[in-house]
């Protein structure tokens, strides 16, 4: 049970508040409860307030002193607000910038767990600087004729039809535009056109919201540009639509921009199917990424302070949802670990509960993942610029606000009787427990993908290029060692084989004619020259017999015969070392890996065990060891498996059609699995994950060393 009287009552109790005199009122019925929006048009600020609070705050005219008003309240109700919930309704309206105090009041030193109190106003955020630029009302005057018409039941309907039509296309072109997407999106072309079509879309999005606000009375009065992760991001001001009574109203203004770029991917839809390859259709297919998927992923997600956010608020009727989540957490962790259960919970309506406790966690979650990829994105850049943002970003996303709930908890403490010596328990345990966790030994190790690989004598390879005259076996036969797959023919070897033949002969009969004897009139020095000539043409013929012969590919192990291609291939003409198959011969399975360069040394380490898990049997891990290990940086990957376009981890050259060039050089190693994983093989070529363990470490020194070997890449490559 909280009580009546506060002991900071006496450093507010000789005030005399003024509510502003722009402030409009709008009531709201949510929840089954009826709630009072005291809002100010001009800054665009307003808090919500219940019954109670709004019983006290409608009486701030400027010439009673809070005792007095207090006094009558208890006097019309006798379970009124307590002294302290008016204090901290007092503070929110201060912060709001809707009351004005005749002295000087510290609220900060009253109220310190209030995070809308002891938040200083201005502080800029490191993640979106935002410069105001003007005024665009005129702008907005001149287009005054476009308000009713795209604000209006027809264009809803339209479209809702345009839309509708994009999603069929989508459809049925997915699979060619996932296909150009991974041809085109990593090239330099496609990153140029997006940043040049970035800024037009962003502008027409903003200039909905503005023009919706117009629509419904309301009025801009600033427009800038944002410096979101250092990308300028155009803004207007449209927190006048806070006070439109409608709830309509103000989910449409919130969604204006959100569906006016959807409306313009849709029409790029169109016209990325309807032309042919072009400039014009490389343009279409980045208005579709960056007004279509963009749009959802960042404008319309609603763990983000932008568009999604707002619609979610009133369409939910959870005004304010952000702070009032990270208020409601403050006041869960003062009583937790403050042990201040006396004091007044902050008011919730009825199923609110669950929304404040999931929101703010989910948001500050997706900051930081946002921030993870924006330092990754500028670590590609340069490395002085990823070093910089995981400073900067460290501070803003971890740090500071952890110091912020830290300060908030100790001023609590330090005002409330008792809890000072609760709160230095909580600081002690705290960093106990922080030292525990950073000098304990946690685990170590590096997982990359691969994929399961013949061993060199399974594999079925054609040593000389030619045509498929015959295919002896078929897949899934069981065959012996020796025994005939594929009988390929090669006229140009057969040409180079009789043309050799018969220079062998011609040589013959020459050093037959160049032999000393009674009917040959012999010349020593031209039969050596003519015998030595025989001699290499010889070699030669033999050489081209063994080619010929290989021409005939047999298998080298007995096994079931697994065939790349189960069709027929006879007639098809197969390169030199072309991979056409291999066999199953019950032997140990290999998996090949291919590491980045970069990575490669984070694998000295793991001088511990080495497992494997099968994608087809992924619940099992498998016993391995590192069989070879090139150390060479190559640029060819074994298998398009482990591109980045099917599905793995290597980046390849968009120019190379069959996924295999690596932009940047990998290194391939081979793992062999133990025997008893012969029978979970279910095919050659399939994904498994391997992980090299080395061993367990502090995480301060896990964390120190990857560091060093960031600084060891960047400043030392051939390390």
């Amino acid at each position: 049970m909280s009580s009546v009287h506060s002991n900071r009552w006496h450093r507010v109790a000789r005030l005399r508040p003024r509510l502003s005199s722009q402030l409009r009122l709008r009531r709201q019925q949510l929840r089954g409860e009826t709630w009072y929006l005291m809002a100010d048009p001009g800054s665009g600020r307003s808090v919500r307030l219940n019954r109670a609070a709004y019983g006290i705050a409608a009486r701030l005219d400027g010439r009673r002193t809070m005792q007095q008003l207090w006094d009558l309240s208890l006097q019309r109700d006798p379970e009124a607000a307590t002294q302290d919930e008016v204090i901290e309704l007092l503070a929110q309206l201060r912060e709001a910038a809707l009351v004005q105090f005749d002295e000087a009041a510290d609220f900060d030193a009253m109220l310190p767990h209030l995070e809308t109190v002891a938040r200083p106003r201005g502080r800029a955020n490191l993640l979106a600087w935002r410069i105001p630029l003007g005024n665009p009302a005129p702008l907005l005057r001149r287009l005054e004729p476009l308000q009713n018409l795209l604000f209006s039941r027809t264009a809803l309907w339209c479209w809702i039809a345009l839309q509708l039509v994009a999603c069929t296309l989508l459809l049925q072109h997915a699979t060619r535009l996932w296909e150009y997407g991974q041809h085109w999106m990593a090239s330099p072309r496609f990153v140029l056109f997006a940043a040049l079509a970035y800024l037009p879309i962003k502008l027409v999005h903003e200039l909905a919201h503005g023009l919706a606000v117009r629509r419904w009375g309301g009025q801009v009065r600033q427009a800038g540009v944002t410096l979101m992760l250092l990308m300028p991001v155009p803004y207007v001001d449209a927190s006048a639509a806070t006070s439109f009574p409608e709830r309509r109203a103000r989910i449409a203004v919130s969604a204006a921009g959100i569906l006016t770029e959807l409306a313009l991917a849709a029409m790029a839809l169109l016209l990325w199917v309807a032309l042919d390859d072009g400039l014009v259709r490389d343009i279409a297919f980045v208005v579709v990424v960056v007004a279509g998927v963009s749009t959802l992923l960042f404008n319309g997600n609603p763990l983000q302070r932008l568009d999604g956010y707002y619609v979610l608020c009133d369409t939910l009727g959870l005004p304010n949802l952000g702070p009032r989540s990270r208020q409601w957490w403050m006041d869960r962790l003062r009583r937790r670990l403050l042990g201040t259960a006396h004091t007044e919970a902050m008011p919730v309506a009825r199923g609110e509960a669950k929304w404040l406790a999931a929101y703010a966690p989910l948001s500050w979650l997706m900051l930081l993942f946002i921030a993870t990829l924006a330092v990754f994105w500028l670590g590609q850049i340069a490395f002085v610029f990823g070093v910089a943002a995981a400073l900067l970003l460290g501070w803003q996303v971890l740090l500071r606000p952890l110091h912020r709930v830290l300060s908030q908890l100790r001023r609590a403490a330090l005002s409330q009787h008792g809890s000072s010596r609760r709160w230095r328990r909580v600081i002690l345990g705290g960093a106990a427990l922080l030292v525990l966790l950073a000098v304990s030994p946690w685990p170590r190790s590096t997982v990359v993908m691969g994929v399961a690989w013949p061993p060199d004598q399974a594999q079925l390879r054609t040593e000389e290029a030619g045509f498929v005259e015959s295919q002896r076996a078929r897949d899934g036969q069981h065959l012996q060692a020796g025994d005939i797959v594929l009988q390929l023919h090669s006229p140009q070897l057969e040409s180079e084989h009789a043309r050799q033949a018969a220079r062998v002969r011609a040589l013959e009969a020459e050093l037959l004619q160049a032999l000393p004897g009674p009917k040959a009139g012999g010349d020593a020095t031209r039969g050596a020259d003519t015998l030595a000539e025989l001699r290499a043409a010889q070699s030669a013929l033999a050489r081209l017999r063994e080619r010929i012969a290989s021409l005939t590919v047999r298998a080298q192990v007995s096994g079931r015969l697994v065939l790349a291609q189960t069709h027929d291939l006879s007639g098809q003409f197969l390169l030199r070392g072309h991979l056409f198959g291999h066999l199953l011969d019950g032997s140990a399975p290999i998996v090949r890996v291919a590491v980045p360069e970069a990575r490669a040394g984070d694998l000295d380490d793991a001088a511990g065990p080495v497992s494997v898990r099968l994608s087809t049997s992924p619940a099992t891990q498998h016993a391995a060891t590192v069989l070879r290990n090139s150390r060479a940086a190559v640029s060819q990957l074994p298998s398009a498996a482990l591109a980045d376009r099917h599905g793995g981890d290597i980046v390849t050259d968009p120019s190379d059609a069959d996924n295999l060039t690596a932009r940047e050089p990998v290194v391939v190693l081979d793992v062999q699995l133990g025997t008893d994983a012969a029978g979970s093989l279910q095919r050659i070529g399939e994904r498994a994950w391997v992980r090299f363990d080395a061993g367990a470490a502090p995480l301060v020194l896990q964390w120190a060393d990857t560091l060093r070997r960031a600084v060891e890449r960047r400043f030392n490559p051939q390390h």
